[in-house]
């Protein structure tokens, strides 16, 4: 027979099964990134970069380096590699000429799009079941959960001195 659990036991082990499929979550997405990146001829580091300039548009290099938490030494050589592949474009900056920004190229729109859009449309039809309320409650908490991951990148990173 199984042991009663109280209110603490029962919130602790739904915590560790919702952190479970979380993890679930995060390695078949990191398979699903594999795969892209497969396709795409990248590597992984290539394949944030272009995310990133998906969700952010053009940005001049040392941006696009802070937010991949690269150096500028490797943004070079991966926007090197984005440009030789034809997915991305330099030009120069149109707020200032001593500088070049980095934006994708029509090519790479096809490419995510024949890459992308079934893999959205599958996920909005999955979330399309969940009413409205709960979806932004979700929203919120995943908010709250990435948070938590940039503290524990700080502290971690400060930790081991890079």
């Amino acid at each position: 027979m199984a042991k009663p659990t109280g209110p603490d036991e029962s919130s602790g082990e739904d915590a560790a099964a919702a952190l479970n499929v979380i993890r679930e979550l995060h390695a078949t997405h990191g398979a699903l990134l594999e795969a892209v990146a497969g396709r795409y001829g990248l590597n992984h580091n290539d394949l944030r970069c272009l995310e990133i300039l998906q969700r952010r548009g053009e940005l001049p290099a040392q941006r696009l380096a802070a937010l991949s938490n690269l150096s500028p030494a490797a943004i070079t050589k991966v926007v090197d590699r984005l440009v030789t592949a034809g997915y991305a474009v330099r030009r120069q900056s149109t707020t200032d000429r001593r500088s070049q920004v980095v934006h994708l190229s029509e090519g790479h729109a096809e490419l995510r799009a024949a890459t992308w859009d079934q893999v959205h449309a599958d996920a909005v039809a999955v979330l399309d079941d969940v009413p409205p309320a709960e979806l932004r409650r979700f929203v919120g908490l995943l908010g709250r959960l990435a948070e938590v991951n940039r503290a524990h990148a700080l502290r971690l990173t400060a930790a081991s001195g890079t």
